[in-house]
């Protein structure tokens, strides 16, 4: 079965064999006597369907349908749409990316039931590197309508997908940015009084209430202003141009089991917030969410755990995996106890070892060197990037002769359902990551 590109509005797409579409079909569509198709998005165009041929349709159908005797499914997965490919094809690719989008909704909604706050989604750098266009897409079709980006470009490009939405930005606002922030509809995080004074004024300028967000720094010592600030603030509402309609936080150590400073950060902030009536206040992330329900105010923030990340240090991670790498395995080989890999001879082999070279390095993001603190199970085995000396926790079926170039299709799993990124982390000997 051949895999095609994505097919553009006003090119015609005539099946002439097998083809199978990992994306929506925006043009017209004729599938040929006795050929197949099965795409995995929506076709938008007229979709013609000759004798004897069969036609699968994940999404939907939005164009007239003139089926002349072949057979159609469609299913209409609410999701399907969002499914998009990027890059080469598998086989000539050094690996495949898999970012699962019905777990992505999935975990979205499962943390949304957990509070009656509005559940708001964080999809800063390029959504946690899941591309922002599906991620942003797939949420707003499962009902999340306020999402959080780092950057003004950022919210340009999730403006594209998800026209109604609010979008906060929250590095704030670089001076002289104003009026590219009211070209979109997006709002700045103000997290300095030079933020706020200018906002203000360009609100003024436009006699507009524009839309912003306050961040209250409450001891994160990162981006907001102080509690006498924000006192000061709340103390003149009523004469402010523009229309603040988030007051929010950031919590520090949400993460970490009975941490007083989070039980500080929901007070100061719960005292703070009510200085500002009638505004919405977040300070939930991830782990408030799942551990704080004293935090969870009006509206929440989750990032970490929307994409499968572990947002708690301790206990089970709810969450379902949504991210899979699978990188191809470029040669197996034996090694002997004591003989050292990779650059520097850092890693040295404690036995006899099956190794498996991948093509994987720095170059995408793969670190030097993850240690494996503990022996491996059964069925795993050590697997080493091919441009540099890191030993990732891989797992795969592997066939044939030890120390023979495998075929195409040979591929190590280096993240997936069961090796999540939180496993890898705890490898790698780093500190234990943050939550955002």
């Amino acid at each position: 079965m051949l895999t095609a590109r994505k097919i553009d509005a006003g090119e015609l797409l005539l099946v002439s064999s097998s083809l199978d579409i990992r994306d929506s079909v925006l043009s017209d569509t004729i599938v040929q006597r006795n050929c197949s198709l099965h795409v995995h998005g929506s076709v938008k165009g007229t979709l013609t369907i000759e004798p004897g041929a069969d036609v699968l349709v994940e999404g939907s159908v939005d164009g007239k349908i003139i089926n002349r005797g072949g057979r159609l499914a469609v299913q209409n997965k609410p999701l399907a749409e969002c499914v998009r490919v990027d890059g080469p094809p598998e086989d000539a690719a050094g690996g495949v990316l898999k970012i699962n989008l019905t777990a992505l909704a999935s975990n979205w909604d499962g943390l949304a039931k957990r509070t009656e706050a509005e559940c708001a989604a964080v999809v800063k750098a390029d959504a946690y590197g899941c591309g922002i266009d599906p991620i942003t897409a797939t949420l707003a079709k499962s009902g999340c309508k306020t999402f959080f980006v780092a950057l003004l470009d950022e919210a340009l490009k999730l403006r594209t997908v998800a026209p109604d939405a609010a979008i906060y930005v929250l590095n704030g606002l670089n001076p002289g940015t104003a009026d590219a922030f009211r070209d979109i509809d997006a709002r700045p995080v103000l997290g300095s009084m030079l933020e706020v004074e200018e906002w203000d004024a360009a609100a003024r300028a436009a006699k507009e209430p524009l839309p912003a967000a306050i961040h209250i720094d409450t001891g994160m010592s990162r981006h907001g202003i102080t509690a006498d600030e924000a006192n000061a603030l709340a103390a003149k509402l009523k004469s402010l141009a523009f229309k603040p309609r988030l007051v929010m936080s950031h919590f520090a150590r949400a993460d970490e089991a009975g941490e007083p400073m989070t039980l500080r950060q929901i007070a100061d902030f719960k005292a703070l917030a009510a200085k500002f009536p009638g505004t919405a206040a977040s300070l939930a992330n991830s782990a408030g969410i799942l551990a704080h329900p004293d935090s969870r105010f009006d509206l929440v923030r989750p990032g970490i755990s929307l994409y499968g990340g572990r947002a708690l240090i301790e206990g089970d991670n709810p969450m379902k995996p949504v991210v899979r790498l699978d990188v191809k395995i470029v040669q197996v080989r034996k090694a002997k106890a004591g003989d050292s890999v990779g650059y520097g001879g850092e890693f040295k082999l404690s036995r006899d070892s099956r190794l498996a070279v991948i093509s994987a390095g720095i170059g995408i993001g793969a670190w030097a060197l993850i240690a494996l603190r503990s022996r491996l199970p059964r069925g795993r085995f050590l697997v080493f990037g091919a441009g540099s000396a890191g030993a990732i926790f891989g797992c795969a079926a592997l066939a044939g002769e030890v120390g023979l170039v495998p075929p195409v299709a040979w591929f190590a799993i280096v993240m997936g359902a069961m090796i999540g990124v939180a496993a890898i982390a705890t490898r790698s000997g780093r500190p234990k990551p943050r939550t955002a």
